[in-house]
């Protein structure tokens, strides 16, 4: 047997579920909607049908006594009919737990009404289930793909960064290589400079010292020939003095 939600059932009817939710509190003595485990409601196509009656009584402009009276009528002609359904049947199996039939016989379509409820309860735990295995499945996989599209996203970013790094890396080490070089350069010119340095300091203290000796020789020759003369002029003397 087929089976609808509440807003399946409002658009089959074609009122809104806040009406039937109305109505269903309101003709509470009469219908009774049976509902699943987790306490949503389950409505048949004879429960839809029944609602179906209630619009056109209430868009004819019956007052709800009046309404509910004609459901009670309605009710009466169902009864009679499981009645003698009844009498034909003492008891019956559904699902594996047998139809109370003086219950059946005094609480008429309510009765009824559980133990379909009872017999499709199964059937809908196991729909919903598998509408609920569905749904999660469908969100697994736009979570995977949502997981999927980001390890993209971050792989291209990781990649973008690693070839940042690497034109970093370039360049640094070429600049290196460039600061080596002119390094080693400022170095070498240093090294020529002090050598060149060096060897003029060299240069200058050996004309130091070449001038040096001239020096003393100059003051060496000068000494002798001052002496040499000195001796003349006293010989010079000497001799005059004994022809004088």
């Amino acid at each position: 047997m087929k089976t609808y939600t509440l807003r399946e059932a409002a658009k089959k009817i074609g009122v809104t579920a806040r009406d039937l939710k109305q109505w269903e509190k309101q003709f509470a003595e009469s219908i009774v909607v049976p509902r699943t485990i987790e306490g949503a409601r389950i409505y048949t196509d004879e429960l839809i049908d029944r609602f179906r009656h209630i619009r056109t009584w209430l868009e004819d402009g019956r007052h709800p006594r009046e309404v509910a009276e004609m459901i009670r009528q309605m009710d009466g002609q169902l009864e009679e009919r499981a009645n003698e359904t009844a009498t034909q049947v003492e008891t019956a199996v559904m699902e594996g737990e047998i139809i109370d039939v003086p219950r059946l016989f005094h609480q008429g379509m309510p009765y009824i009404a559980e133990q379909l409820a009872a017999r499709l309860k199964d059937d809908i735990v196991n729909a919903l289930k598998q509408e609920t295995t569905a749904a999660i499945r469908q969100a697994m996989d736009e979570v995977k793909g949502r997981l999927d599209y980001i390890e993209e996203q971050t792989t291209a970013a990781a990649e973008t960064v690693r070839r940042s790094l690497r034109d970093y890396e370039d360049a640094w080490q070429q600049k290196t290589e460039q600061l080596h070089e002119h390094l080693e350069t400022v170095v070498a010119f240093c090294q020529e400079e002090k050598a060149r340095q060096e060897e003029e300091r060299k240069q200058l203290e050996l004309r130091i010292l070449e001038r040096e000796k001239a020096f003393r020789e100059l003051v060496l020759s000068f000494r002798q020939t001052a002496a040499s003369t000195s001796a003349a002029r006293a010989r010079h003397k000497w001799w005059k003095f004994w022809q004088g």
